[in-house]
């Protein structure tokens, strides 16, 4: 790669950061459903303008590329040349110190845009509308890289001489004790890896930390902030609306005080979170040398009193079983835009007549909808739409009588023919998993439209409601587990598995989901849609 080809490189990442700052600017253009995801995006970015400069000068004033290590190594795979993903690789270094200048100078105009000031005043002549052989010899002589004059055009590649680099400081503290903690949250990201759902789940605690404690230093972090931030998340209600998620979480306890009236976090639920993630952030910094101890570490939650105990969601009783089938998506054939379509009948139908957790039915695939034997069934399993929470979670369940007789078959075989990969196509994921936005839509319709209020029911409380009928009918608690999705924790369930890794035959299976009736709930104000048949008896 010869030094015009990574000018233009560089120059094409500084146009993509500055069109994704632009991006999410433009919130009038944001689909209703991303929206406020986009605002918090936005709100967050101009939160780390000052860590994200703060660290660009770190990087180029000792030599490192933390700031833009992820962006090199994407910029090279779209590229083909991951051969060059090495820092000791002098391209890489070149590289390495453009994606600084690109992503400084990005940062710079974006906090100009921040305060409404929108002139594009370049500083850096790198990003300038000179020449393309101009920016090169600007680029050539900025890091100490010159070529001999009689060289050609092409300007190739120095073939040693690695970026110049500014001598380091003796009165500055090393680079690692000045990183903060949202700079070490992002170290974190990179070098773990985790799924994307921890890697959110992490940053809305980090987000809190800064937002009650500071974004400090991690090695001015102590016992002592770890011990505020404890006592400060316990103030946080347990559920939450899009507005408040978005406030400042100083705002929102503040605006909540005299309120006792509405359920708070647990204390296990702030252990096993937010000082968990704060913990792991922490540890890994002291992996890395940057702190001598992991002050997170051994710091105890009160003990909740008994009324904090109880158990954190609940069945549906009959009645509310009823009043929600009563309610206009089942019985009036209405579907709001939130409810995606026809996923706001049968997805709550699914699970209450299947046991299943709410990702598990979002992410059906229609290659998830199988017969064996003359049974129907739904195949809970891995698919490119949303991974499965524990290897027992992978099973097959049987498509309830009542399922097959309101229409769901006809629904599928609709999809099949419209050419669909997936059973809900119009379910899109607003957070960290596919079903996050149809969630937060399904809280609003339980309270607003349904009328259920108690904050302990939620759509998880078809999964406890189904489990509760099971075990209720005297369902051998095997089948029961088979049916669920939980490991029974026995040796024996190990063996006697077929080609699919499952225990139970769909013989054994289906009388035991059909012994899901719900004695005292009246179905008969079901309104199913209708579809064209698909010919299979059920």
């Amino acid at each position: 790669m010869n030094d015009r080809q990574i000018v233009e490189m560089i120059r094409t990442f500084f146009k993509n950061e500055c069109g994704e700052d632009f991006f999410w600017r433009q919130i009038s253009d944001i689909p209703d459903m991303h929206r406020e995801e986009a605002k918090e995006i936005l709100a967050e970015r101009i939160k780390n303008r000052d860590a994200v400069e703060s660290e660009i000068a770190d990087n180029l004033q000792n030599g490192g590329f933390s700031a833009v290590e992820g962006d090199l190594w994407k910029a090279l795979l779209l590229n083909d040349r991951l051969d060059l993903n090495d820092q000791g690789n002098a391209v890489y270094r070149k590289l390495g110190h453009g994606f600084l200048r690109a992503k400084r100078e990005a940062n710079r105009l974006a906090a100009d845009a921040d305060k409404g000031r929108f002139q594009m005043d370049i500083q850096d002549p790198l990003f300038s509308d000179s020449s393309t052989d101009q920016l090169v010899r600007l680029f050539q002589l900025s890091t100490g890289i010159l070529p001999d004059e009689d060289d050609d055009q092409d300007c190739p590649a120095s073939e040693v001489a690695p970026v110049v680099e500014t001598p380091k400081a003796t009165t500055l503290p090393s680079s690692s004790n000045r990183l903060r903690l949202t700079q070490v949250f992002e170290k974190w990201r990179r070098f773990r890896a985790p799924t994307e759902r921890t890697a959110a789940d992490f940053g809305t605690h980090v987000k809190r930390f800064c937002d009650l404690i500071g974004d400090l230093p991690v090695d001015e972090i102590t016992t002592s902030h770890i011990r505020d931030f404890r006592d400060e998340v316990e103030k946080i209600p347990a559920r939450m609306t899009q507005a408040q998620r978005a406030m400042d979480t100083k705002a929102l306890i503040m605006s909540l005080e005299g309120r006792d009236d509405i359920p708070r976090l647990r204390p296990q639920t702030v252990k096993d979170k937010a000082l968990a993630a704060i913990a792991a952030i922490l540890g890994f910094a002291c992996q890395e040398g940057m702190v001598d101890r992991n002050v997170a570490n051994g710091v105890a939650v009160r003990k909740a009193k008994e009324d904090e105990d109880e158990q954190e969601v609940l069945f549906f009783s009959p009645e509310q079983v009823e009043k929600i089938i009563r309610s206009p998506v089942f019985s009036e054939g209405e579907r709001p835009l939130g409810g995606a379509s026809e996923a706001g009948f049968w997805v709550p139908l699914i699970a209450l007549f299947s046991g299943a957790r709410l990702t598990e039915v979002c992410g059906l695939e229609l290659e998830d909808i199988g017969r064996e034997k003359d049974v129907d069934f739904f195949f809970i399993r891995p698919n490119s739409t949303r991974k499965l929470k524990t290897k027992s979670s992978r099973r097959k369940i049987p498509v309830h009588s009542k399922l097959i007789e309101w229409g769901f078959l006809d629904y599928v075989e609709h999809q099949r023919k419209t050419n669909q990969n997936r059973v809900f196509d119009q379910v899109n994921a607003k957070g960290h998993t596919i079903s996050s936005a149809w969630s937060a839509w399904w809280g609003r319709y339980i309270r607003k439209v349904v009328g259920i209020e108690d904050s302990r029911i939620k759509f998880h409380s078809f999964r406890h409601t189904a489990r509760r009928e099971l075990l209720d009918k005297e369902v051998n608690e095997l089948l029961v587990d088979a049916i669920m999705g939980h490991s029974s924790g026995k040796v024996s369930e190990r063996y006697g598995r077929d080609s699919d890794g499952l225990t139970y035959s769909m013989e054994r299976l289906k009388p035991a989901i059909e012994m899901l009736v719900f004695e005292g709930v009246n179905f008969t104000s079901i309104r199913p849609p209708k579809y064209k048949k698909s010919g299979k008896s059920s």
